[in-house]
């Protein structure tokens, strides 16, 4: 139970991680909140994490009962599933069924409570309805391979029963969702960014697809470092959108400046020609004073057209310049530095990913092989007593 209690605590800092919020307005601080547990919640981790005792099982029902707070709906299914695999193993089968029909069908406790189901069917000797709801489990969950495996021992239970043309068709539908399933996997060997890009996007509850298994496998792996790789990930996927959306403003504010630089443009380039011109004029007027120093109507002249050209350069200065102003080209370049950084993390953080996937892959695949072993076997068996 160790395993489900790191993913139970796991699943819950996820899911009160504000991965969908937007980042702060600075685009750099962190947006996730610590996790929060109650006495109550982490008496009930503890209880997980350990070995079963009924000793347990008042602590168990009362935490239910009389729970409140956030953690108590994720929680609570699992203190369920404690119960009623205590009570099945001491033969209590109809507790066990009380507390797993109570398990709600959209927990990540979901599959491992309707295995219990039909094991619990199965110990009362029912097998039909076991069966069905191997099948019906093996329907819901595709993904998950224990629920794949309750087709096998479902084909198992009617070949043992000589019942054929109930066991055939499990059989082969057991080596039909291995073989959709080892697609699946080397789909995702083959593109591993899928794995993250889901990671990013949603959280993984009920084991319904290969890639939710791998995600909870990589989970309850302590040395795949997926959580902080995912948080690291969702952090800077969150900065990534602040960033894209403080760029949008920056860009609206150049526009702006560029605009009002065009509206400018006009004036500014009469003004030049202007100045041009201006300039002429006093080079000629200071030749013709070289040889007429005393003609004093040029020499007013020279003077009316330097103020003239005084004049001119002041409204070029009010007119600016056609570069970005100082506090937008400084923004412009750290908005490309603070979009680099938050690429290399994302990066570094898929890298980890792609790393635990490499790890995980090959047990899921050895898994699903030998699974498809037992039923090959199993199908054998049975066309062999059928001859």
């Amino acid at each position: 139970m160790r395993a489900i209690n790191l993913a139970v605590f796991c699943l819950l800092g996820t899911l009160l991680t504000p991965s969908l919020q937007a980042a702060p307005a600075d685009c750099g601080a962190d947006s996730s909140r610590p996790l929060v547990l109650s006495s109550q919640d982490q008496q009930l981790l503890e209880i997980l994490g350990g070995h079963a005792s009924n000793s347990h099982t008042p602590t168990l029902i009362r935490y239910n009962d009389q729970t409140p707070g956030i953690n108590q709906p994720i929680l609570g299914n699992y203190a369920r599933l404690r119960l009623a695999a205590m009570a099945l193993r001491d033969g209590d089968t109809e507790f066990a069924r009380q507390q797993l029909n109570q398990v709600e069908q959209n927990s990540p406790a979901a599959v491992d409570a309707a295995l219990l189901l039909a094991e619990s069917y199965r110990r009362d000797g029912d097998r039909e309805r076991a069966r069905t709801w191997f099948v019906r489990i093996a329907a819901r969950f595709p993904g998950n391979p224990r629920a794949v495996s309750g087709l096998v021992l479902a084909g198992d239970d009617w070949r043992k029963q000589g019942a054929v043309e109930q066991a055939l068709p499990v059989y082969n539908l057991a080596l039909n969702k291995v073989a959709e399933n080892m697609k699946a996997l080397q789909t995702l060997a083959d593109d591993p960014d899928r794995l993250y890009r889901s990671l990013t996007n949603s959280v993984a509850g009920n084991s319904t697809t290969v890639m939710d298994q791998l995600v909870l496998a990589m989970i309850r792996d302590r040395d795949s470092q997926v959580l902080d790789a995912t948080g690291k990930l969702i952090n800077a996927s969150n900065v990534r959108k602040c960033l894209r959306e403080q760029e949008k403003t920056l860009r609206n504010a150049i526009q702006h400046a560029t605009a009002r630089d065009l509206s400018n443009g006009a004036f500014r380039t009469a003004a030049k020609m202007e100045r041009t011109a201006t300039e002429q004029e006093i080079a000629d007027l200071q030749r013709v004073l070289v040889n007429a120093p005393d003609a004093e109507d040029f020499r007013a002249r020279l003077t009316d057209a330097r103020d003239r050209l005084q004049r001119i350069e002041d409204r070029l200065e009010r007119l600016g310049s056609t570069a970005l102003p100082p506090a937008l080209e400084k923004r412009k370049k750290q908005m490309q530095k603070d979009k680099q950084r938050v690429e290399t993390e994302i990066e570094d953080a898929r890298q980890q990913v792609r790393q635990a996937l490499k790890a995980q892959l090959p047990e899921l695949q050895r898994f699903y092989r030998n699974l498809a072993g037992e039923a090959q076997l199993g199908k054998a068996q049975l066309l062999q007593a059928r001859g």
